[in-house]
């Protein structure tokens, strides 16, 4: 394994393994897209939170990418049993042989839709998200992707 991915890994190991947020704000789940991974959330408040991605892309890239965004309760009306939620974040990627192993370094601007499962520490959330890759190179991007967190 390479080791910037190593370190990555132990970089996300880490984090998740401080243990000093209030219990049932914080969820672990899966996300099933471009990319595809491990998911990671922490609520400041009902209307603010962070989400933090580890996860494999379906150009064999490994990336991580992390976010501060904003509950918009309301926007679609009070009688829908959804939440949308917009925000800002960056993105670190490792990318395969045949980008020559290169990293990049990018914004993403998430916007999505979560929906908490009746009577139960489960939300199951959709997200779009464009994106543009800054260093090494100038590119755009787009990232989806539908998952689920389990809240502890």
């Amino acid at each position: 394994m390479d080791p910037i991915v190593k370190k990555i890994i132990g970089l996300l190991c880490l984090l998740l393994s401080v243990n000093v947020w209030a219990a049932g704000n914080n969820g672990l789940g899966l996300v099933f897209g471009d990319p595809s991974g491990i998911t990671f959330q922490h609520k400041f408040s009902e209307q603010q939170f962070t989400d933090l991605y580890f996860a494999y892309t379906w150009d064999s890239e490994w990336v991580f990418m992390g976010d501060y965004k904003f509950h918009l309760p309301g926007l679609f009306g009070e009688k829908l049993p959804i939440t949308p939620y917009a925000g800002i974040g960056a993105f670190f990627k490792v990318e395969d042989k045949k980008h020559d192993d290169d990293v990049a370094l990018g914004v993403r601007i998430p916007l999505g839709i979560d929906w908490k499962v009746p009577n139960a520490p489960i939300v199951v959330f959709g997200e779009l998200v464009p994106a543009m890759r800054l260093i090494k190179s100038t590119d755009g991007d787009f990232q989806a992707g539908i998952g689920g967190r389990f809240y502890f």
